[in-house]
Order: C-alpha cells, then structure tokens, then sequence
C-alpha cells in the first residue's frame, strides 16, 4: 500500500457541510473544463435500480479539469481503455485517440506534468484510469475510500482495479468529510455509490458549478430519488441525494451529472469552457 501523511482510521468521522461562496481567493478567474473521455454501455438496471433491465444505453465518461489561480487542478481521469476491455469486455469501452487524458489537456494547452492537485470523486476504473501520469501532483483521495479500494467487498471487487492506482511513489493526500481543495473549489462528501465518494463544488464568476460526479449519475436519478443498481450503501445513497438537493435549492448551480447521455451533449466540452 502506497505511503501517506495520515493513519487510515479504524472508523470514519463524517464531517458536516460547510458550504462558504465567500471563500477568499485569488481576483483572476476560475475556469473549468470538461475532458471528453470516451462512452460504455450500460444495462438501464445499473443506471436505474430494478427498472429497464435488458435494454442498455451507452454513457459518457468524462474528467474536470479546473484552472484556478493557484493551480491547476484535475478532478479524475478517466478509463484506460486496455484495462476496460479486459476486465469489463460487456461494457464494450469506446474511445478514440482524441479523447485520451493527455490529448484533451492538450486542447487546451496544459500537460500531465503541469496538474498540481489530483482528485479522485473515488477509485472505481473509470474515474482514475490515467492516474499513472500525474506522480508528481498531489493526489487527494478519502480515507476510507483508498481503504475499500485496497481490500474491497465481494460485490464491488469490478470496480476496482489495483493497477489503477497502487503506485509505489504515491503519496496520497487522505482527507474525510468535506473540503476545500483550493479557495473557491470544495469537495462535498456524498457515500454511497462507494464509501468514499466525493462531488465537487466550484465557485465561478457566472456562479457556483455543482458536479455530482457519482453520487447521481443521471437526472433521473436524483430528480426521483432512482437510485443507481451499483452502490456500497443504498440509504447512504439516498442520504447523498438529499444533501446534493439541498445544495442546489440553495446555491442554484450549473448541475452537471456524469453518465448522462442527454444532457452531456448540451454540456461545454474543451476547449470550451465554464467561468
């Protein structure tokens, strides 16, 4: 297991939300952007829990890169296409050369070598399948979620893959309960689709940008309490959603949601972006 700063806890500490707009931070703009990374296809029983099975639909896979004053910051990255094709071959991955890490940030002219932070919503294949190319950025991931990744539960050992993200020279930034990355970038901690599951929060001249990340994969999902067939805890889940829908009665956001076809195509893709 790769080194850390801080002792995986023996139980975990849930932090309660601390939502600040006025977080002090640089005058320059944040901007943020979305990397194309590719579709899977999907049972419609995975993305709605008990209903649709049989029937299928491709999703899209994409990452969030944000350059923020004070650095730049990518939040995951994606599948690696060799990886999904052995191990998840009933996905049936898709994607080109283009929608590679390093050819989307190159749209927008930054390269692995210049992310400073890492963050990972968790470590399910298709969220951190380029992790191997940024070693020298900090690598912010939960506690518990890194725990579980390691040693995971029967029903949940797909989604994980060690090759992903057990790196001899990481040092992994372990954090709990909600936080702020940089000024104007914060993490809120939504459990269940995995233990340690994080959505993101990023405060834009235009207003706030709320990205569910996995915590709700559609809008289906969190606009009828549908959960999603793939989950560690069902009524942590829930719980999520309702903390995710309080944030959006109060804040208002840009919602962003991570495997939804329908609205993805009316998302700004790089190197068009979000400010």
């Amino acid at each position: 297991m790769p080194n850390s700063s801080m002792e995986l806890p023996s139980t975990l500490v849930v932090a309660s939300v601390c939502i600040n707009p006025a977080s002090e931070r640089s005058s320059m703009s944040i901007k943020v952007y979305l990397l194309d990374g590719g579709d899977l296809l999907m049972d419609q029983s995975l993305i709605t829990w008990n209903h649709g099975m049989g029937s299928t639909k491709r999703i899209p896979v994409f990452s969030v890169f944000i350059d923020h004053p004070d650095g730049k910051v990518l939040f995951d990255t994606g599948f690696d296409l060799e990886q999904a094709r052995k191990d998840l071959p009933f996905e049936e991955p898709e994607q080109s050369s283009e929608q590679t890490i390093p050819v989307q940030l190159g749209k927008i002219g930054v390269k692995p070598g210049d992310i400073d932070i890492l963050v990972n919503s968790h470590l399910h294949f298709d969220h951190c399948g380029a992790n191997h190319l940024f070693s020298q950025a900090e690598n912010i991931v939960h506690k518990q979620e890194l725990r579980e990744a390691f040693s995971p539960e029967t029903f949940e050992r797909l989604g994980y893959n060690r090759g992903l993200f057990d790196f001899p020279d990481r040092d992994y930034h372990l954090i709990e309960g909600d936080y702020e990355v940089l000024p104007g970038i914060q993490l809120i901690f939504t459990p269940g689709h995995t233990v340690g599951h994080y959505s993101l929060l990023v405060e834009l001249d235009s207003g706030p940008v709320l990205y569910t990340a996995d915590a709700a994969w559609c809008r289906e999902n969190l606009e009828h309490d549908h959960l999603m067939g793939l989950h560690h805890d069902p009524l942590a889940m829930l719980c999520s959603f309702q903390r995710l829908k309080q944030l959006i009665a109060v804040r208002k956001p840009t919602l962003l949601y991570p495997h939804d076809l329908e609205d993805y195509h009316h998302y700004k893709k790089a190197p068009n972006y979000y400010v």
